[in-house]
């Protein structure tokens, strides 16, 4: 996997992220799209994916919040060899679409099953209980779901992940709605993983499998009207570390293992 970064621009929640402003790193601008906020229409969805397949920088994907994060689906799509799916999320995004004419933040997991034949198998770590019965019955064999808090060590934890993938190669899904809310603040119902939790838990796939590619979701949308109050920029600068810790983990563990 090359380290290259690239942050998806959809609802300007990076844009006071400082981390995020290195010359290296490939911003692609999708705010024009319509239709695009949650539920994705699929002339949208052929827009968004036009412009992210022409992307110079693949590695490690920035989706803004976590409505968009049926992305991973497109990225997930562009790998042309077996793999798992490992999805950091407090929610299992299996849900199935009320029309087939969208793609949701909810479901973009139950499609990638469906219509991904490289996709083996999806392991779902941080997801709250009550949302298992989400899952459709005819998917459960590819899916294995470890709730967060787990009952054991953060080190049994992270064996039973690595033990349970089935291929050489996995893809590695970030919502941080699976983060207590006192690390960071999303849109979404939160978990309460830590971030230590987590970026130790990565660093051991890593460490141990082939990973063709990240993706990070799970912004604050901010108000344009709203953007430059004390609270707001608590929550930016919240996020902001929580992405900078992730984000420099992964590449500092990369840096010795690829």
């Amino acid at each position: 996997m090359s380290l290259r970064v690239t942050v998806l621009n959809f609802d300007q929640t990076y844009v006071f992220q400082t981390h995020l402003q290195r010359p290296s790193f490939e911003w692609i601008d999708l705010s024009d799209i319509q239709s695009a906020n949650r539920y994705c229409e699929m002339d949208s969805l052929s827009q968004i994916n036009q412009r992210v397949q022409k992307r110079k920088n693949r590695g490690i994907t920035f989706l803004g919040s976590g409505n968009y994060h049926y992305v991973s689906f497109l990225l997930l799509s562009e790998i042309q060899e077996p793999f798992t799916l490992t999805l950091f999320d407090h929610h299992t995004d299996m849900m199935e679409d009320p029309s087939p004419t969208v793609l949701s933040c909810g479901s973009w997991v139950f499609h990638a099953i469906d219509r991904l034949p490289m996709l083996q198998k999806v392991i779902v770590v941080g997801a709250s209980k009550e949302f298992e019965d989400q899952i459709p019955p005819h998917l459960r064999e590819k899916v294995t779901l470890f709730f967060y808090p787990y009952a054991g060590s953060l080190e049994s934890l992270s064996h039973q992940i690595v033990a349970s993938i089935p291929t050489s190669t996995v893809y590695i899904s970030i919502d941080k709605d699976v983060l207590d809310r006192t690390e960071v603040v999303t849109n979404w119902d939160q978990g309460n993983m830590t971030v230590r939790h987590l970026v130790g838990l990565v660093s051991s796939i890593l460490t141990h499998y082939k990973v063709s590619g990240v993706d990070i979701c799970g912004e604050y949308p901010l108000s344009p009207l709203g953007i430059f109050s004390t609270e707001s920029g608590r929550v930016i600068r919240k996020n902001e570390q929580a992405n900078r810790i992730i984000l420099d983990s992964i590449m500092n563990r990369y840096a010795k293992t690829g």
